[in-house]
């Protein structure tokens, strides 16, 4: 039995109600701008902001700190299909689904749909899994060079990475258009060559190795706080005043930022707060549950907005991930069934 990691159990529930959350407010999220319910909307989605981010930085500690992710056998017979059999599996059940929502369900279409998965999500919620993927078949080749690497070369590709991938788009995207262009990325011949995801699988390892300075707690807690206000009023002025700072979404300088510093701050606090051998169990359980829950949320949303006409985002987070939770609960406790539908070992 793998040994488990309070902070990350911690940091995977975390980012899968955050993931939830921030699908729930999509549909509702543009509608009377700058109402006290617009405001309330804000905040939350402030607040889970940072979700993806975090699920992108426990997926680099966690896979380059593996002593498995070199095994390039263990890799495809294992971990590659604990994740690509369940996606593809509730890819199909989602576009069949919401294919019946729309009262448009073909097998012709269905089969069409399944076969542009490679370069087209089959529900927008997915669209996280495909970076997540390319990172696990490079994996092996980044394994090989983490372990190699002095902290001091990995600092150097981190920041590399920062400023080609998040702060010079940044540049262009608060620039008017006639200066952002000297900023813009070649689309042929661009330093844009580890991707905005990679660089998160890259500090999540970095950040996860770093030693622990429990002096240092009341300044992420502080840092932490003052990142999540910060959002929340730049989103808002975004809407007042039109400007165009980016400052959600994991491609953001912020919710980087962000979930960096939760999750330093979740890594220390949890090294002084020891639960018992049943809260652990516990902890534990909603961690594993997480992949199913962003697997059969997506649609699950869907169905609680179009057929049962529940609007109130809050409303709809709390029945989805009640729903979902339960469902993969039970799933859960089904051998071999669990493997497929929610990428939980065989036995």
């Amino acid at each position: 039995m793998t040994k488990r990691i309070a902070y990350i159990d911690y940091l995977k529930i975390t980012a899968m109600l955050g993931v939830v959350m921030s699908h729930s407010l999509a549909a509702t999220l543009s509608q009377n701008p700058l109402s006290w319910e617009w405001h309330l909307k804000n905040i939350t989605l402030g607040l889970v902001s940072p979700a993806v981010g975090i699920f992108y930085l426990v997926s680099g500690a966690l896979i380059l700190s593996s002593k498995h992710t070199d095994d390039i056998k263990y890799l495809w017979t294992h971990r590659l299909v604990k994740i690509c059999v369940p996606f593809v599996i509730w890819s199909a059940i989602s576009i069949a689904v919401l294919m019946n929502l729309d009262h448009s369900f073909t097998w012709t279409g269905l089969i069409r749909q399944m076969a542009e998965i490679y370069h087209k999500f089959p529900i927008v919620p997915y669209w996280f899994l495909y970076p997540l993927v390319g990172f696990y078949l490079i994996s092996p080749m980044v394994k090989a060079f983490v372990d190699k690497a002095t902290p001091k070369v990995l600092d150097y590709i981190i920041g590399v990475w920062f400023v080609t991938n998040m702060l010079l788009p940044y540049i262009v995207s608060i620039l008017p258009k006639k200066y952002g262009i000297y900023f813009t990325a070649n689309p042929q011949y661009n330093l844009i060559f580890l991707g905005q995801a990679f660089g998160y699988f890259i500090l999540g390892y970095r950040i996860s190795k770093q030693p622990i300075n429990l002096k240092s707690q009341p300044v992420n807690i502080a840092a932490t706080a003052l990142l999540f206000l910060f959002v929340i009023v730049m989103n808002a002025e975004n809407v007042a005043f039109h400007l165009n700072v980016p400052v959600i979404g994991f491609n953001s300088i912020f919710s980087l930022l962000l979930a960096t510093e939760l999750f330093v701050t979740v890594r220390t606090w949890a090294r002084n707060h020891i639960h018992t051998h049943k809260n652990q169990q516990r902890l534990a359980l909603f961690s594993t549950l997480s992949y199913g829950v962003y697997l059969t949320h997506g649609f699950v949303i869907q169905v609680i907005e179009q057929a049962f006409r529940i609007v109130n985002p809050f409303a709809v987070f709390g029945l989805t991930t009640v729903i979902c939770l339960a469902f993969c609960y039970i799933v859960s406790k089904v051998p071999k069934v669990r493997f497929f539908l929610l990428g939980i070992s065989w036995k």
